[in-house]
């Protein structure tokens, strides 16, 4: 496995790369404090900017570790800052880690996230070495299930009242690729 950490990538419509703290403004304002783009994660919205500032300025320190990888999605076209997406949870031992993205509403429904995580998954399997990628999904979630499946993940089972959120306990469905099946 490769601790190369979080490199530029370029897709046709978008370029990922590092998060610099400056960028909170924009992350803030594009996503990260709407209720339509939280609801299928286990925390809410942030209602405070500042409170948001801390967070990206605590994640673009991260850097410094090779096992770090974690993207903001910039539009090519405008530079306008429209998602995050990462490989976290990185096991070594293992060579696995999960992914988790989140996109600003006005570019839903437009493939962009399918392109994106085309371009991680590449990433993960040819760069960094990785036998084994999953996702967790909430119940409900039909869109990012959709993604992953167009990205060639499979569907491998339900984790029952995983999370518990907002008053109600939420079942997860876990998607996952492996290194052999992006030969077939």
């Amino acid at each position: 496995m490769n601790l190369i950490g979080t490199k530029n990538i370029e897709t046709e419509r978008c370029k990922l790369r590092r998060i610099i703290p400056d960028d909170y403004s924009m992350m803030y304002e594009n996503w990260a404090k709407f209720d339509e783009v939280c609801k299928y994660y286990p925390f809410n919205p942030v209602d405070d900017v500042e409170v948001y500032k801390e967070k990206v300025k605590r994640w673009s320190s991260n850097y410094e570790s090779g096992s770090y990888f974690h993207w903001v999605i910039e539009w090519k076209e405008t530079g306008e800052l429209v998602g995050t997406i990462n490989l976290g949870n990185v096991e070594e031992s293992c060579m696995m880690s999960d992914t988790c993205y989140m996109l600003s509403p006005r570019f839903w429904n437009q493939g962009i996230m399918t392109e994106v995580l085309m371009a991680v998954l590449d990433y993960a399997f040819e760069e960094i070495g990785l036998n084994r990628v999953q996702a967790e999904v909430f119940a409900g979630n039909n869109a990012s299930s959709a993604v992953l499946k167009k990205c060639g993940m499979s569907f491998e089972g339900i984790a029952r009242q995983k999370y518990y959120k907002n008053g109600e306990f939420i079942d997860t469905a876990l998607w996952a690729i492996i290194a052999s099946d992006r030969m077939r």
